[in-house]
């Protein structure tokens, strides 16, 4: 079985994007630690970054043989864990994770194909940053613990009237799966409402706005029939 929660974190943006990295950052060691070598819940344990149509938001997936309502409640425990984590962090600590994150975004492309999928990338989605690692880094070094943990508070934590979560469970109806095994739920069941009709579902939510280009390309370029 498998389960995957989706937290939305907002639009794009400089800000948006580098303080939702800088979370990522924190919290990969950890979320594989506790959740993959502590806890034993499955081979494959993943977290990060979710983006299209300009949204954003930090994903967590866990392939696992136990049901994914236990998975599920063992993920909000462990986010919940990471409140803690990020009050305890030292100044040494998290300028560590800064400048990690920091040379892992301002490394040069390997391959010219590369370079030239990160600025096809910024055409496709007419954001034009051309320049986006530097100048997000650059903003990245500007961030505090306060903002990552106000970040925290507003869009990750179960408290927080903010947050979007969505929750992806596929069980496994073959023999010794989930699926036939209600035994290994776990004690916290997280209340939600679950999506009968995905296509219903879609069409009954209210649209993000546009992301707006970093430049203005209109006027700066002219086209001719």
């Amino acid at each position: 079985s498998c389960t995957e929660n989706y937290y939305q974190c907002s639009l794009q943006s400089t800000q948006t994007n580098m303080v939702l990295e800088l979370f990522v950052q924190i919290i990969t060691e950890p979320c594989f630690n506790i959740l993959r070598t502590q806890e034993q819940l499955g081979y494959i344990v993943f977290s990060g970054i979710r983006r299209a149509n300009g949204a954003q938001g930090l994903r967590i997936i866990v392939q696992s043989d136990r049901h994914p309502t236990y998975v599920d409640g063992r993920i909000e425990l462990f986010l919940l864990q990471m409140k803690d984590l990020l009050e305890a962090m030292t100044a040494e600590e998290f300028d560590r994770h800064k400048e990690a994150l920091a040379a892992q975004r301002l490394e040069k492309p390997k391959r010219l194909s590369a370079l030239s999928a990160r600025f096809w990338a910024e055409i496709t989605s007419q954001q034009y940053n051309f320049d986006r690692a530097h100048i997000e880094v650059d903003y990245l070094r500007t961030l505090t613990k306060e903002d990552v943990i106000d970040f925290y508070e507003d869009l990750i934590s179960a408290e927080s009237p903010h947050r979007h979560k969505l929750s992806v469970y596929v069980v496994s109806t073959a023999e010794g799966g989930a699926g036939n095994n209600n035994s290994t739920l776990g004690d916290e069941q997280f209340k939600g409402v679950k999506i009968e009709n995905v296509t219903q579902f879609k069409s009954s939510q209210s649209l993000f706005p546009l992301v707006q280009p970093y430049v203005n390309i209109g006027s700066i370029t002219k086209s001719k029939l």
